[in-house]
């Protein structure tokens, strides 16, 4: 029996918007353009992460449909990383709530990247060791223009170079064996992340376990207004959901709901299939469960985004990585971010460019 996804056309971009990262050649700008992979927006400000450094970005309006002035900000600034030598923060997911910015990082241990241009073997054995500054969870507080003042992180654990949240999947007998696989060969891989007050959902790209995909549900304790102190998890589970194969790529709540969106695409690196799934109730509080049984959830599927083809070598592939929700003249806008994005995404105009795309969900 074919899936509901079979019925839906592939969707429509109604709008785009611009996003001017920097001038030509400036290699910030091009590494954050190549490897987006999480946005927020609130109030003229648009927030970006990537794959690539220690550092947000913050983008200003400047028109309707155009942003600009790129400003990075520092995680180290706010105690949200540490140095050069503890790795890339490889931020996935992004949520603004209140007046906090909540970031995740990827927590995955990545094989090392094969480079044919300095003709080196290609090996399937080497691995990188785990990045130290991929295991964060906090949140930036925001001052009335959005400029983050202090920050806060999950309780972080020096010496393992880990911190609550690892140590937590570490001891769930389903996710701990994956912990030890390289990311995008369906090992551990955090992308995405849902904010409301102490309520925090997030989204796993790995692993997928027959064909399910995995959302950590978390509550934690410690957020204060002065945001000094450290969070801890006071509570904890991992929810199923059933996506047709696909990953969770990132969530966002639905403004004025419980539901939340959740973006699906694969688990490996090919550039596949995407949709767009409603989570109704994601958010509504859950009493209790009692024994050990699991309970898949069935998202409805909204949008088919991207088709199933490969992308094109050297020229881009168009994978959609961020999500964002927006109201406006009573529809619900969806914007999504793409890494690795096509040339028609990257051209028109001067300097280092990028565009999302806006897509209408249906109600």
């Amino acid at each position: 029996m074919p899936s509901p996804e079979a019925d839906l056309p592939l969707a429509t971009t109604t709008q785009q918007r611009l996003l001017e990262l920097g001038p030509s050649g400036e290699e910030d700008a091009e590494d954050l353009r190549q490897n987006l992979s999480a946005l927020a927006a609130r109030n003229g400000i648009l927030w970006l992460g990537g794959d690539e450094g220690r550092s947000l970005y913050r983008l200003q309006r400047l028109g309707e449909h155009r942003y600009g002035d790129l400003r990075p900000v520092k995680l180290t600034d706010f105690g949200l990383a540490g140095g050069k030598d503890d790795g890339e923060s490889d931020i996935e997911g992004l949520a603004l709530d209140a007046d906090r910015l909540w970031l995740v990082g990827s927590h995955s241990l990545r094989r090392r990247k094969h480079d044919d241009n300095k003709g080196e073997p290609l090996s399937l054995l080497e691995q990188d060791k785990q990045s130290r500054n991929a295991h964060v969870l906090g949140c930036l507080r925001l001052n009335g223009e959005g400029l983050p003042v202090a920050g806060q992180r999950l309780a972080f654990d020096a010496a393992a170079g880990r911190d609550a949240l690892s140590q937590f999947l570490a001891a769930d007998p389903l996710i701990a064996p994956f912990l030890n696989i390289p990311s995008k060969e369906n090992g551990l891989d955090i992308e995405g992340i849902a904010a409301r007050a102490e309520r925090l959902l997030v989204g796993l790209r790995g692993p997928v376990l027959r064909g399910i995909a995995l959302v950590l549900d978390l509550h934690l304790d410690g957020i204060e207004s002065n945001g000094s102190s450290t969070l801890t998890l006071a509570a904890q589970r991992c929810r199923y959901l059933q996506l047709n194969g696909l990953a969770v790529r990132d969530l966002a709540v639905v403004p004025g709901s419980d539901d939340v969106l959740v973006l699906a695409g694969p688990t490996m690196t090919v550039a596949g299939p995407c949709y767009l799934y409603r989570w109704c109730n994601a958010l509504r509080p859950q009493e209790p469960r009692s024994g050990a049984g699991i309970t898949v959830e069935e998202p409805e599927p909204l949008l088919w985004i991207r088709d199933g083809r490969p992308g094109r070598p050297g020229k881009g592939s168009d994978k959609p990585e961020g999500l964002e929700l927006q109201r406006k003249g009573g529809r619900l806008l969806a914007w999504v971010a793409y890494d690795d994005p096509t040339e028609a995404r990257r051209q028109g105009g001067q300097g280092v460019r990028t565009r999302l795309d806006g897509f209408v969900v249906p109600d």
